[in-house]
């Protein structure tokens, strides 16, 4: 038996990095085989990680905790976890968006969602590239052909699991894996040539890596063996499969019935239909006592087949009402986990919508719609980083309108905030054509306007200031301010080496301030 996670932390002291990645790569060996203990430490160390602002510990403790509590049957919580996991971090690093992916996948298959877990897999595989721990591409490249064939894509995904085995080389637990799960694949297609050739292929590889076959792998030989009208060969395998689930303690949930049914349906092919139906009540007691609904319905249907070779037709035409009636209850199941899980996703998507929208309006200017100070305080200092890494240009150019005071004197406050707005939208205009992030148009305050330009050539930086200026020279402005121009000045300031956020902008106002004093309707400063 697996031994239990023993705490790999310090209860006290200070936080180390290297011992929780350490735990981390632990305990994502383990979460398969041993799901509850993994997520009590997994949930322990998301909380001294998160103590620690360790963020890259943080994710892959949640989504440890989400693929433990999926495998204990958590399907909706695991679901928001990862899913919050997407929408609250967009810089997510691509190992990741694989593992979240590869969570999501499965819990969307989980509730027999196929075609959002195939939308999450083609989403998810343009992440897969060779910095991807190969633990991690071997099983997201798997599971893509369970998905494939989940949609009867059946080409794509013997395609997936053919390079999931040859990724697997070396690995014998996940190599096992990838031929049992294409072997699956050929068996529920009902190729018996490709199944048989899987299940001797499954057999030799366990035997030269000296690597036991699972309780799965050995339920997939012995319906392969059913397959091939083999039931002693079948019993033999499914019994084998027993005895390691009364071993493992039956952590896999659900993996006991399955093969008690399994026992059940070799039996009767055997003629041993009494062994077959103690194997199948069983089976029934745990799926009810348990609610496997899936294995429910399959339980009836063999009871079914079961009654019938018994000559009681009357009790086979009662089991096979209650196969229809768990059949339907099964789909309902489905549907209600389904629902679900979707409104999990939902509800967190929509909770990061929501606080990406109050995170932009609280850096916009509520009249004209530019960004405003704060925005600028954030998006500026990061440009000027860039720079410093990349030796990009970055140009800030300040704005005043000339004499604005006298045109809300004259005309009104109204016709001012018009003025206002309609220069906004000239000078967002000025970097509508531009790359994003290279162009930022704020306003700081009153009728003071910012343009910050970046990744451009010093010619084009004073090009479009300069067209900014015309623009409003030029602009006709008689509905608002009849009888009276409006023009702008501009101070413009390069970044160096030295700029800061603060001292550019500084840099700029001297500029600013010296175009006012030459009789503004003019650009200064500048290269």
């Amino acid at each position: 038996m697996l031994a239990a996670v023993a705490p790999a932390l310090p209860v006290a002291g200070p936080y180390d990095r290297a011992a929780a990645r350490r735990e981390v790569d632990d305990l994502l060996l383990r979460v398969g085989l041993d799901p509850e203990p993994c997520l009590v430490r997994a949930r322990a160390l998301l909380a001294v990680a998160q103590e620690a602002d360790d963020d890259d510990v943080v994710v892959h403790a949640l989504v440890l905790e989400a693929d433990a509590l999926h495998r204990l049957g958590g399907v909706a919580d695991a679901a928001r976890i990862v899913t919050a996991v997407r929408e609250t971090r967009p810089d997510l690093s691509a190992e990741h968006r694989v593992r979240t992916g590869w969570v999501l996948m499965r819990v969307c298959s989980n509730i027999g969602d196929s075609a959002t877990a195939l939308e999450h897999a083609v989403e998810t595989a343009r992440w897969l590239g060779d910095d991807i721990p190969p633990r991690l591409r071997i099983q997201f490249t798997i599971k893509y052909g369970d998905v494939l064939d989940a949609v009867g894509d059946v080409e794509g995904a013997r395609e997936r699991y053919e390079q999931a085995e040859q990724l697997a080389v070396g690995d014998p637990e996940l190599h096992l894996r990838a031929v049992n799960n294409r072997a699956y694949t050929e068996l529920s297609l009902g190729d018996t040539e490709r199944a048989v050739a899987g299940a001797e292929h499954l057999v030799e590889l366990a035997e030269r890596y000296g690597h036991p076959l699972n309780s799965d792998e050995l339920d997939t030989l012995a319906h392969i063996h059913l397959m091939q009208h083999r039931p002693e060969l079948a019993v033999a395998a499914a019994q084998e499969a027993l005895g390691l689930l009364t071993v493992k303690g039956n952590k896999g949930r659900d993996d006991l019935p399955e093969i008690l049914l399994t026992l059940g349906i070799a039996h009767r092919h055997l003629g041993d239909l009494d062994t077959a139906a103690g194997h199948l009540g069983r089976a029934r007691e745990i799926v009810a006592s348990h609610g496997f609904s899936e294995l429910t319905a399959r339980v009836f249907e063999e009871e079914a087949e079961l009654l019938a070779a018994r000559g009681d037709f009357r009790g086979a035409l009662e089991a096979h009402k209650a196969f229809h009636l768990a059949d339907k209850e099964l789909v309902s199941l489905q549907r209600e986990a389904q629902s679900r899980a979707r409104q999990a996703m939902y509800e967190s998507t929509q909770a990061r919508a929501d606080a990406a929208r109050f995170r932009e309006e609280a850096r916009r200017d509520p009249l004209t719609g530019l960004h405003n100070r704060l925005a600028v305080g954030e998006r500026l200092p990061a440009l000027l980083d860039a720079r410093t890494r990349g030796g990009m240009l970055v140009v800030a150019a300040l704005f005043d309108l000339d004499h604005f005071k006298a045109v809300n004197d004259v005309y009104s406050h109204e016709a001012g905030d018009h003025v206002l707005v309609t220069f906004a939208e000239l000078l967002a205009a000025s970097v509508a054509d531009l790359p994003e992030g290279s162009g930022l148009a704020a306003r700081l305050g009153g009728e003071e306007f910012l343009l910050v330009l970046a990744a451009t050539t010093a010619a084009e930086a004073m090009q479009r200031i300069g067209a900014v200026r015309r623009a409003v020279e030029e602009h006709d402005w008689s509905s608002t301010t009849p009888g009276r121009s409006v023009t702008v000045s501009a101070g413009v300031a390069v970044a160096d080496d030295d700029s800061t956020h603060f001292s550019l902008l500084r840099r700029a106002d001297v500029e600013l301030y010296a175009a006012k004093a030459a009789g503004r309707n003019r650009v200064c400063g500048g290269v």
